[in-house]
């Protein structure tokens, strides 16, 4: 029975995570998985080409000893594992569930924010202050969209929540009232 991409990014997540939170890695770990993903997202067909048939397993071989090249053990034994296995293709899922285990037990959360106009440094700071408190989060990590119209104000999603604040949302509630 094959297991599914989310069976298998959980495992080799929590595994990973576990041995690097447990060896003092934690931090290092994050920042080399985040460097692998870069490396996978920049070059969309490698997963691709390490999982198919296009290269000879000698052409494999030499791109994940590359990749591994200056990996840590763990992050190197996880790139070792995941080819060995025939997961390549699921390698971005298993980074992602050791993000999302990463920011939950740094209590980080990411926020999308749009807003009507680019915010400068002090509007960003009052903004992650403000999420922070709300969220009960050590770090707040804004993902900025600027859309105009939205007119003004702010738009705020964040665990699974949405704060809708902008001028648009709010002459549409006032447009609703009055057709009423």
């Amino acid at each position: 029975m094959s297991l599914d991409k989310k069976t298998v990014a959980n495992r080799y997540a929590k595994a990973i995570f576990e041995l690097a939170e447990e060896n003092g890695q934690l931090d290092q770990t994050y920042q080399e998985l985040s460097a692998l993903r870069q490396v996978f997202e920049e070059n969309g067909s490698l997963a691709a080409l390490l999982s198919g048939v296009d290269l000879s397993l000698a052409e494999k071989k030499s791109l994940i000893d590359a990749l591994k090249k200056d990996a840590s053990p763990f992050v190197s034994n996880l790139i070792q594992m995941v080819f060995d296995y025939g997961r390549m293709d699921d390698l971005v899922a298993i980074i992602d569930e050791f993000e999302r285990r990463y920011d939950a037990f740094n209590k980080r959360i990411h926020a999308e924010v749009i807003t009507a106009v680019q915010l400068d440094t002090k509007q960003r700071d009052q903004l992650k202050a403000g999420l922070s408190k709300r969220l009960s989060a050590n770090e707040i990590v804004l993902h900025e969209t600027v859309d105009p119209s939205i007119l003004g104000g702010v738009i705020i999603r964040a665990n699974n929540e949405t704060l809708d604040g902008s001028l648009s949302s709010k002459i549409e509630q006032i447009r609703r009232l009055l057709v009423k």
